[in-house]
């Protein structure tokens, strides 16, 4: 029996990308260890193999969240064996690692993110990239897109007249986000001028889609990284785009936002993963009354 690590991978249309890439590495890595195990195939897997998997990852000084996240990946893998019928039961119904501490998101101060937003150029960048730049930041912390949503975002799905965007998230859902004034500014001149006048000036190098909104300097889509290189080098400190997420859902939680509209925003399936940011907003509001109360300083 073949492992079929690549066939499941393709098949978990509700993984996003990036969750695939590491479900991928986490499987292959589960692979290579069954094998140096003796077990040729996915069908000798039993529930002690299992175990002593999870054991062996603690060990090697993986944290409790990075051994759930291994152990979700094999669980979507064994179910999808099952399913085809390659395995009859399925060994890892029931195997927990415990309780896990709920980490929470990093989230920007509402300065920290108004410096990012209004952050310049360094010296000799041309015009249109620091136009490309400002409007991903914008759609980024403005509209709290993943940054693989913001990559993949095609010109016919901006409707600057309507303020709004439709981006395609997790699980192939579609969903309508609305955009403020400023967000809607820095499309409309990066697309009116900046976009157009970098087309210009790659010539013959540009060979990316027509349809894109934003490419890179060599004049692809732009990807991931390029856009995590745009952040750090506005920033004094390196800024994950997943912070401006974060920092969008919690400011409008701060400003009174129903959790339900901003689940929507978000694209979450699930309302749990929304009410983390209820957590982040008490923390921040007990921050401030220490900071500020005679009787808390």
């Amino acid at each position: 029996m073949r492992w079929d690590i690549e066939e499941y991978i393709q098949s978990a249309i509700r993984l996003g990308d990036g969750t695939k890439e590491i479900y991928s590495v986490d499987l292959e890595a589960f692979s290579s260890y069954c094998q140096k195990q003796g077990i040729e195939s996915p069908g000798s897997i039993d529930r002690s193999v299992l175990q002593n998997y999870v054991s062996h990852l603690i060990l090697g000084g993986n944290s409790r969240r990075t051994v759930a996240r291994k152990l979700s990946a094999i669980r979507g893998y064994l179910k999808f064996l099952g399913r085809l019928g390659e395995i009859q039961e399925d060994p890892s119904l029931g195997l927990s690692i415990g309780r896990i501490e709920t980490k929470l998101p990093k989230v920007l101060s509402r300065s920290d993110a108004d410096r990012l937003m209004t952050a310049s150029s360094k010296p000799g960048t041309p015009h249109y990239i620091s136009l490309r730049d400002n409007a991903i930041c914008e759609l980024l912390y403005g509209c709290g897109l993943r940054v693989s949503e913001v990559a993949k975002l095609d010109v016919d799905e901006v409707d600057l007249g309507g303020a709004s965007v439709t981006v395609m998230g997790k699980g192939q859902k579609e969903r309508l986000v609305p955009m403020n004034k400023v967000c809607v500014a820095a499309l409309r001149t990066y697309l009116e001028s900046g976009r157009v006048s970098m087309i210009e000036a790659l010539g013959p190098k540009f060979c990316g889609s027509g349809a894109a909104v934003f490419f890179n300097r060599v004049g692809l889509r732009i990807g991931t990284r390029d856009i995590r290189r745009i952040l750090d080098s506005r920033s004094p400190s390196p800024v994950n785009p997943h912070a401006l997420r974060h920092s969008f859902a919690t400011h409008l939680l701060d400003g009174g936002a129903d959790l339900r509209v901003i689940q929507e925003l978000l694209g979450h399936s699930r309302i749990t993963s929304t009410q983390v940011y209820t957590k982040v907003s008490k923390d921040r509001l007990l921050e401030v009354h220490e900071k500020t109360h005679p009787r808390g300083r």
